[in-house]
């Protein structure tokens, strides 16, 4: 082959690589969008050495960019939303979360079952890594994220995680319908879920995603439970009527009796009745603040009831109960129903097994509106609890055995887990009645040693 023969060969493949080109970029979308935003990020790569002022003049004019902390709530959502999109699977950085995934969409891997037989999943999410993907019509660059947090000399505090949106300025109008579509996608299902929720830092974090519990499946004593819902319902029907009054619009109730009787059962059940999610707050732990609670308070999730348990645990009258208590007593109150409160219709549950041990400013009108005493079963309890585990029960026959249970000797919880040992056989429940009929709160403080007698 002489030199004319080879420059009209390159010629010819040169020629040809050109019309593929420009062939694909005039038919294929995901070139086009792939190509504009590589040239741009070459450009910003390649102005570097181009004055600061110019390149972020170039930057703002022609690109939006989105970041979502970690500890945001919006976070979970756009990270599921993103993994679960064709691109996200091809992510290589991947975590995985096992607890409450099918719940929230995502990348979802079946593993297994369970010794119930319930299927084990696991949801994969993207940890870091870079997608190009196509949304609304719009080209995009996703960034998912994680660096490591370090405390004093260095001691390691877990993993930040952060998700990055980068598209064209000419995209911004979309950034409302992504995070619409990504609640929509998880948390916003209308699946009738409560949420809960714990803190974490100066914020909450989602650990649970339960089914909500019907109303009709709790036994309190009578009227309890249609008191709660009606005066629920009152006050989220009273928001304009606070306002002209003037008066705060919060509501406080102090749940108070023996433990085991339901007092955090209910407050769940609750929630789900009226669609709310739960942040459940322990006020002994050890690094909470005054303002730690104060920003906890203020950030509190959209639709949540507040769960403040065993309230007596930590403080006795005004004083802390441990030195490790950070939290001061007016600190506390303040957070309550101070000046920072708020009034957006926060609703707190506060729950106590001793309520001699509670300081009455802590309990006021204002703060706990109304105390509800949660006692051990009464004799009609005991009978709607018998019935429930054999529904073919007649009254009476439920009746005859809880008649002889002293009112408010024995804890629901303690009841039925005698009725969970023997759910399979009604007859042995009739024949150890008398057993279970004669132990007291006092004689046995646990269901261990409740199996260890009549075992």
């Amino acid at each position: 082959m002489n030199i004319t023969d080879l420059s009209n060969l390159l010629h010819t493949v040169w020629t040809e690589l050109i019309e593929t080109v420009r062939h694909t970029l005039a038919t294929n979308e995901l070139a086009q969008g792939g190509l504009l935003i590589g040239l741009l990020s070459a450009a910003a790569m390649s102005a570097r050495a181009l004055p600061g002022q110019l390149l972020s003049r170039l930057d703002r004019r022609f690109t939006v960019t989105l970041d979502i902390q970690g500890d945001d709530p919006a976070f979970p959502w756009l990270a599921a939303w993103l993994a679960a999109q064709p691109v996200g699977r091809h992510l290589r950085h991947l975590g995985v979360v096992t607890r409450f995934n099918e719940h929230m969409g995502g990348h979802n891997v079946a593993i297994g079952t369970d010794r119930d037989g319930d299927e084990i999943t696991a949801r994969l999410v993207p940890l870091s890594g870079a997608a190009l993907l196509r949304f609304r019509g719009h080209w995009m660059l996703a960034y998912p994220q994680r660096t490591e947090r370090q405390g004093v000399n260095h001691k390691a505090l877990g993993f930040t995680h952060s998700l990055t949106f980068r598209m064209l300025a000419g995209a911004r109008p979309i950034i409302a319908e992504l995070l619409r579509e990504a609640y929509d996608f998880t948390a916003g299902r209308s699946d009738g879920r409560v949420e809960i929720y714990v803190p974490e830092y100066q914020n909450w974090k989602l650990v649970e995603r339960r089914a909500a519990r019907p109303l009709d499946s709790l036994i309190y004593a009578d009227g309890l439970l249609d008191n709660l819902h009606t005066d629920l319902d009152s006050f989220f029907g009273d928001r304009e009527w606070y306002a002209q009054m003037g008066i705060p619009y919060r509501r406080g109730y102090l749940l108070h009796g023996p433990p085991g009787n339901g007092k955090s059962s209910l407050v769940s059940a609750l929630a789900g009745a009226f669609g709310l999610n739960v942040c459940v707050l322990n006020l002994a732990t050890p690094d909470l603040s005054d303002d730690r609670l104060t920003a906890l308070l203020s950030e509190l999730p959209r639709r949540a009831l507040l769960l403040l348990e065993d309230i007596d645990a930590v403080f006795l009258g005004r004083e802390p109960r441990t030195p490790g208590v950070k939290l001061s007593f007016n600190g506390l109150l303040n957070a309550l129903d101070g000046v920072a409160a708020g009034e957006g219709g926060r609703v707190t549950f506060m729950t106590t097994n001793d309520l001699a041990g509670l300081d009455s400013a802590l309990i006021r009108p204002g703060r706990a509106d109304r105390h509800v005493l949660i006692g051990n079963g009464t004799q009609g309890q005991v009978a709607g609890m018998l019935r429930r585990f054999w529904p073919d029960w007649t009254k009476a026959e439920a009746g005859e055995l809880a008649a002889r249970v002293p009112e408010g000797t024995l804890s629901m919880a303690r009841l039925q887990e005698y009725l969970l040992e023997r759910r399979a056989d009604g007859a042995r429940v009739r024949r150890d009645w008398g057993e279970l009929a004669g132990v007291t709160l006092a004689t046995v403080p646990c269901p261990t040693r409740l199996r260890l007698l009549i075992g």
